[in-house]
């Protein structure tokens, strides 16, 4: 039992485990990077109709929070962690002052080295010198040998800061139209929609959609930012993220006698306005960009492109249907003593603002891993061994350049070409 334990944790930290979940989690990165994430599941249902419903089931427009990429990034944190304790233990070994590598004195040896020089040379270059029975052994840099673990050690506090960011983040949607404000008053700024725009596929899909931004903090400091999907704006440790769009119409109700507008205001498809002197609702069925006709002779949006709006309506008194219309812009519906008309419609975006708790823990491990890579390519182990007047070297890396510069340098204070034969 004991046997089979063991095994399975090599096998769970091993390479080859490794450089599949690393595939497995390259590919998420790479599908969240290409599919634009956090819109609307009508939008990925309308991009991507043969694959709209496969991106959703698999969670797969939050790919980095899905559930999938979540157990792999769990999964490769094990699988890190325990090969980093199963080789630690043979790396502390090679810290202590005892321990010296077996040299390949064929290959990285040389003779005809006053011993003194090769003392000078050490003490000048900071090894840790210990002499016995006529053998000068040397070292430097032995906690080199710690660079894989400081840098695993840094991943691994990587995606626990992913892991603690998923958990403790808080999200909230807002709407904006043009010309919009929202206040973030524990940040301490105000934020500003100047502009939202989309762009289009030839045949009519969004591509891309816009948000113009500015951002004024509390002592006046401005900035501008053009935000757009995969795109975020983040600002006073809140992230803004471009999630969906849609649109709200203008709606005017006048008296047909004298013109006066009697009642004004801002109305999404789906939704109601209820005018009360005439107990009358009106119901916005949709707004139609571009306008098509089903095969069921019921209107279709055909784009999000305004190049042929209408408005289906329908009106409502005392509860019971009285009339049903599509109406273009500026087309007024006559109804008793009122002029019911659309006027215009006005694009919005929906913003998701993200707090993540997690971004100290993401700075602490990139630190982390910058260090332990340092430690890795720059500080590696450097070993050194003299008897006889014989000198041997070994290092991590790099071992032929460590031994030719050793080389070069007694070389040149003997003034005489060593030969490495």
């Amino acid at each position: 039992m004991k046997n089979r334990t063991s095994k399975f944790i090599r096998f769970l930290a091993s390479l080859k485990v490794a450089i599949v979940l690393l595939l497995l989690i390259g590919g998420y990165i790479v599908i969240g990077t290409v599919l634009p994430q956090h819109s609307a599941q009508t939008w990925y249902l309308e991009r991507y109709p043969a694959m709209g419903k496969l991106i959703l089931g698999l969670s797969l427009d939050t790919a980095y929070s899905s559930p999938v990429f979540i157990i792999l990034l769990v999964l490769f944190s094990i699988n890190l962690a325990l090969c980093t304790i199963l080789s630690l233990k043979g790396q502390v070994r090679q810290v202590k002052p005892t321990f010296f590598p077996r040299f390949k004195e064929e290959e990285y040896g040389f003779e005809g080295v006053d011993a003194d020089k090769v003392r000078s040379y050490l003490k000048k270059h900071r090894y840790r010198v210990t002499e016995e029975d006529g053998v000068i052994r040397a070292a430097k840099h032995r906690y080199g040998v710690l660079g894989a673990a400081i840098t695993h050690l840094g991943i691994i506090i990587l995606f626990l800061g992913g892991a603690i960011g998923t958990m403790s983040s808080s999200e909230e949607m807002i709407t904006l139209l043009p010309g919009n404000q929202h206040r973030f008053e524990k940040q301490g700024f105000t934020l500003t929609l100047d502009d939202f725009h989309m762009t289009f596929e030839p045949n009519g899909a969004v591509k891309q959609y816009y948000s113009d931004v500015t951002v004024v903090d509390d002592d006046g400091t401005t900035l501008s930012e053009t935000m757009w999907v995969n795109k975020p704006f983040h600002h006073n440790g809140l992230g803004f993220y471009q999630a969906n769009y849609g649109w709200t119409s203008h709606l005017q109700i006048s008296d047909s006698e004298s013109g006066e507008v009697v009642a004004e205001g801002l109305i999404r498809s789906g939704k109601t306005y209820f005018h009360q002197p005439n107990h009358l609702t009106i119901y916005l069925y949709g707004y139609y960009p571009e306008l098509g006709i089903g095969h069921d002779q019921q209107p279709v949006k055909l784009s999000d492109r305004e190049i042929d709006p209408y408005y289906a309506v329908v009106l409502y008194e005392f509860g019971q249907p009285v009339g049903s219309y599509i109406l273009a812009p500026n087309q007024h519906i006559s109804y008793e003593n009122l002029s019911i008309t659309f006027t215009h419609s006005i694009a919005y975006t929906g913003l998701l603002v993200r707090s993540d708790l997690s971004y100290p823990i993401v700075l602490v491990s990139f630190i982390t891993i910058i260090l332990g890579l340092f430690v890795s390519f720059y500080l590696y182990p450097r070993f050194v061994t003299y008897k006889d007047g014989r000198i041997i070297t070994s290092s991590r890396r790099n071992e032929w350049i460590f031994h030719r510069t050793i080389t070069t340098a007694l070389a040149k204070k003997d003034n005489t070409y060593v030969s490495n034969d």
